[in-house]
């Protein structure tokens, strides 16, 4: 049991989900940019506009945002008030981030149930060209809530730990 769980072993699992995760968002955004293109030539070009075409788009698009925020985009890469966080001596900053890093842990948790329950909710629509379950094109939203509250939650006991600078 120790070997699985080794440092190496988790650092190797780590960067084996990163790479899968970064593959999927590519493939995602692929998927919108190819809709976009065959809705651009079926429109412009054959002078028959598809309807489906401009659902998929807008479906992909969507979870490539929220799958890009969520597995991507490393938490300190995201947008932040940093006017006074640049200015402070590290420690502060460590502070400032412990801060914020609770808080958008408790603000994400507490957004759980509120999401799966409108999620739920959705289960009764489905979306008005390929009649997809709308909770299935909404769903990325729970996904990006739990990857974020993972991201966070990492971040924080990095905070916590001996070797918090590299986690400012």
């Amino acid at each position: 049991m120790a070997n699985i769980l080794s440092k190496d072993m988790l650092l190797a699992t780590g960067r084996l989900l990163k790479k899968a995760a970064d593959a999927i968002g590519v493939l995602l955004f692929l998927f919108a940019f190819s809709g976009f293109i065959v809705q651009i030539f079926y429109r412009y070009v054959m002078n028959a506009p598809l309807l489906w075409t401009e659902e998929i788009t807008m479906i992909a698009f969507i979870w490539t945002v929220f799958w890009a925020a969520a597995f991507m985009t490393p938490i300190q890469s995201h947008v932040s008030f940093d006017v006074v966080y640049d200015i402070v001596n590290p420690k502060t900053r460590r502070i400032f981030c412990i801060i914020s890093m609770l808080a958008l842990f408790i603000s994400f948790v507490l957004l759980v149930p509120a999401t799966w329950d409108y999620l739920q909710f959705l289960t009764r629509k489905k979306s008005s060209v390929l009649r997809l379950p709308m909770y299935w094109i909404y769903g990325c939203y729970m996904l990006f809530i739990l990857g974020f509250i993972v991201q966070s939650v990492y971040r924080l006991s990095g905070l916590l730990s001996k070797k918090w600078e590299k986690f400012i």
